[in-house]
């Protein structure tokens, strides 16, 4: 009995956190959300691999999420790859598409008007 306990409760993490892990890698933002819906999305599968005791660094965090980002913020990748020297910065990366995609906003609301 104690084995068949073990196995269920040894297992079942272990396919929570497959499950976690294919959600974050096979993350792929569509248009028609916004940049706060998306970047929400991402931080909360973060945040369950990391209830988990999953950790993720930074750095593998920037990539994961440039490799979400829909095509329109490909020149943000550009931008992160080549324009960035030494540690990139999770935060700073949020923050900075967080600004990017207001500036963006902001234009097309100038351009309809």
């Amino acid at each position: 009995m104690w084995e068949m306990l073990e196995l269920f409760y040894v297992t079942k993490p272990l396919a929570h956190r497959q499950f976690l892990n294919q959600q974050l890698y096979s993350l792929r933002m569509m248009e028609s959300k916004t940049i706060s819906e998306k970047l929400t999305k991402f931080n909360k599968i973060l945040d369950d691999l990391e209830n988990i005791e999953v950790n993720i660094e930074d750095e593998d965090k920037t990539i994961l999420l440039s490799c979400a980002l829909p095509r329109s913020f490909g020149f943000f990748n550009d931008t992160m790859i080549y324009g960035k020297e030494g540690t990139i910065i999770f935060e700073e990366v949020q923050a900075a598409l967080r600004t990017k995609s207001k500036d963006m906003r902001s234009k097309v609301g100038k351009v309809q008007v």
